[in-house]
């Protein structure tokens, strides 16, 4: 990776950690008084480096759901790791599970919402090619929301029930819904 890129993904990383730190520290209603000079001066970074790299805290979100969560569930995916598949589920789950923190922090935040945004668009992505008209793409957006949901639930439970067992679960679901 080039040496720009590598120092400019760290110092987005340090700045969303800045950021998610404070949250820990406030309430939903203070949240919402974080200042960029509080972010930048906890992630050690100058405001120009901030704005450089996000202008608002969802974008801060946004990136680090797809930085951490997804880049994660990327990795771990193969080409042949079928879609909806408790292979998948497994996978899935168990990177819900290693980020239950910060997952559950940005709900308790009021991030829900960018969550299921974050949710749809990744099912898109992994469903590939769909006809923007196509009623089954409707699909996607019940499984994203059902999928949240239970996620939710079971982090908020503290992941008493196995990544396979949820996978298993979920594919039931899936495949019941569909019929």
């Amino acid at each position: 990776m080039d040496k720009r890129v590598e120092e400019n993904l760290r110092v987005k990383n340090q700045i969303a950690k800045a950021y998610f730190s404070l949250l820990k520290q406030r309430s939903m209603a203070e949240a919402e008084n974080i200042s960029v000079t509080a972010i930048t001066e906890r992630a050690g970074v100058s405001r120009m480096a901030y704005y450089r790299n996000f202008s608002s805290k969802t974008e801060i979100v946004e990136f680090y759901v797809q930085e951490t969560v997804w880049s994660e569930l990327e990795k771990q995916l193969n080409e042949n790791t079928p879609f909806w598949s408790v292979e998948y589920g497994i996978l899935f789950f168990g990177v819900l599970k290693d980020n239950r923190d910060l997952l559950l922090l940005l709900e308790q935040h009021g991030y829900l919402g960018l969550l299921l945004e974050s949710f749809n668009a990744k099912n898109e992505e992994l469903a590939g090619d769909m006809p923007r008209g196509s009623i089954e793409r409707y699909n996607l957006y019940y499984a994203a929301g059902a999928s949240l949901n239970a996620a939710m639930i079971w982090l908020r439970e503290g992941c008493r029930e196995s990544t396979c067992a949820m996978a298993e679960s979920f594919c039931r679901f899936a495949n019941s819904s569909s019929q």
